[in-house]
């Protein structure tokens, strides 16, 4: 790759690592489609994110001064230009080099796994404690802590080592979801939190309240319902999304969306009329592309049409429901 071209993904990736602290869905969707336009370009933003995290406890306690006359240092300011080079193409790499290399203890533990649509990751944090990230996920972990995690968006399957005195916590959507047992799920998009159990407990803690799930069981959160419902659901298929089947009974088309834009790697957008129509049955994804999209639209019963960015569910004929 040329300098020059280089020096723009690297400028790119900083913007990305700065939009990203206050992102909302669309931010982090477009930020999936920079990832999977170029493979050099999640290697230059992992570098701009290792380079941040270095820098960010170090920041309460810089000072710049500013020298004045200094020999050999040219009058006047620096255009705007050189100055916007030396700081993030100088100073952030020398002092993130730096604060690593003499202050390593200052650098912070924390550190982000982001998945593109369609892609799955795993994350070993011990030697019997693993996270399996879905599709267009985004979760926070902690190098000295094995035990934390944290679910911004997206869906993870969690099979963790029980340790009654030192518990593994998920935090997701200013909730807590505590282990009390092996194996759950968890997902969280628009503005819905789910978390199912397939072995053992766990208990979700919302501050106000800390409800207690069995295997079996399923929570949903939504933010405008101002309580929590908890459902059954079969145990043998929670996380089943990690072998290619999708299980449901009874939910919304939205939810069956949002998992197969996830599973497939494309946008799925669901129109109003039909947004909240149950749908019961097994989807079994075969390959990815939007295929499988055209071949589930009758079990679906639902027109299927092309947009610019993805596509959209609407109802088959004057189906309004």
């Amino acid at each position: 790759m040329p300098p020059d071209s280089q020096d723009s993904v690297r400028a790119r990736a900083i913007e990305w690592r700065i939009r990203l602290r206050d992102g909302d869905d669309t931010t982090w969707e477009a930020f999936a489609d920079w990832l999977a336009e170029a493979e050099g370009h999640a290697k230059a933003y992992d570098e701009i994110e290792q380079m941040d995290l270095a820098l960010e406890p170090l920041l309460p306690h810089v000072v710049i001064s500013e020298a004045a006359n200094d020999v050999g240092t040219p009058a006047g300011p620096l255009p705007r230009r050189s100055r916007r080079w030396l700081i993030v193409g100088g100073a952030v790499a020398a002092s993130a080099a730096l604060a690593v290399a003499v202050f390593p203890q200052l650098a912070s533990s924390r550190y982000e796994v982001v998945t593109r649509p369609g892609q799955r990751q795993v994350v070993e944090l011990d030697s019997a404690t693993t996270v399996t990230l879905n599709g267009a996920t985004r979760m926070t972990f902690d190098r000295r802590n094995p035990r934390y995690a944290s679910l911004a968006t997206g869906e993870a399957l969690f099979q963790v080592r029980h340790d009654d005195r030192n518990p593994f916590r998920l935090e997701v959507a200013g909730k807590i979801v505590e282990d009390a047992g092996t194996v759950f799920n968890v997902a969280h998009d628009a503005g819905e939190v789910r978390v199912a159990v397939a072995e053992g407990k766990v208990v979700y803690d919302t501050k106000r309240d800390a409800v207690a799930l069995n295997p079996g069981q399923l929570l949903t959160d939504r933010d405008d319902a101002g309580v929590v419902r908890v459902t059954t659901v079969p145990s043998a298929v929670v996380g089943s999304w990690t072998t290619g089947s999708l299980v449901y009974s009874g939910a919304p088309l939205s939810q069956v969306a949002a998992d197969l834009g996830r599973a497939l790697g494309v946008r799925i957008a669901v129109s109003d009329a039909i947004a909240d129509r149950p749908f019961s049955g097994s989807i079994r994804l075969d390959d990815g592309g939007p295929d499988p999209l055209r071949r589930l639209a009758p079990a679906l019963n639902v027109r299927l049409t092309k947009t610019a960015d993805g596509w959209t569910m609407e109802p088959v004929g004057g189906d309004r429901k």
